[in-house]
């Protein structure tokens, strides 16, 4: 167990350490777009060739799905982000991100992560 939580914990230093620097988002969702757009979708990401789940239901949940993480956690909104605190989670426990529409069910995060609806 300790050696999946070693291999978590590099595999999210390796994430951390390639992504690039937060990109400026031209079209940012605000927090109406956000709760049309985001909230209550399946949404998947591919990060260093691994799927990435990600659902942020109406009730303040937020579940992830990994390779190497699975977990659930809480959302909340600040201004027009989202940020979610999930324990356990490789990186930093709380994380917040707005979200770019780049249009067709794909999404930008501030990261820069492209998320996708899973259909």
């Amino acid at each position: 167990m300790e050696n999946i939580h070693h291999a978590a914990a590099t595999v999210a230093t390796v994430i951390a350490l390639s992504l690039p620097a937060a990109p400026v988002l031209a079209g940012v969702l605000d927090a109406d777009g956000i709760s049309a757009q985001i909230i209550r979708k399946e949404l998947v990401a591919r990060r260093m060739g691994m799927k990435v789940h990600l659902r942020y239901d109406s009730d303040g949940t937020v579940t992830i799905r990994s390779p190497f993480f699975s977990g659930t956690g809480r959302w909340r909104r600040d201004g027009n982000r989202l940020c979610m605190t999930v324990a356990g989670a490789p990186g930093p426990e709380t994380s917040c991100h707005g979200f770019e529409d780049l249009g067709g069910g794909k999404f930008r995060n501030t990261d820069g992560m492209v998320l996708r609806e899973e259909g």
